[in-house]
């Protein structure tokens, strides 16, 4: 499944399936599809927050381990976050995480 963000369209997945499971210590497929879909709406998430910066020619083999770690930063707190306070303090932590490691890859002068 290709993903277009915003004026990027990646050659393909940041990260594989078992990648994002061995992160997650997962190892039976019960959970794939969820994984899969929260893995997509993390690497969106990064590349909408990268904007311009980000390279389309990323993949599972070119991206920069920051960017790759900041994707499993957010999978990890979708698939942790189970709605109330605790799930949402979570995920606006991990979102603070995230945007302190992209501002390597931000232009300063467009902001």
């Amino acid at each position: 499944m290709t993903l277009s963000y915003s004026r990027v369209t990646p050659a393909g997945p940041l990260l594989t399936l078992a990648e994002a499971k061995t992160h997650l210590r997962i190892v039976d497929t019960a959970s794939d599809a969820d994984i899969s879909a929260k893995l997509a709406a993390a690497e969106e998430q990064v590349f909408a927050k990268l904007g311009a910066a980000a390279d389309p020619a990323w993949d599972t083999t070119t991206a920069p381990r920051t960017v790759r770690h900041a994707v499993l930063i957010l999978l990890d707190a979708y698939m942790e976050r189970r709605g109330g306070d605790e799930g949402c303090e979570h995920l606006r932590k991990a979102r603070e995480v995230v945007d302190r490691l992209l501002a390597l890859y931000r232009d300063v002068s467009v902001a």
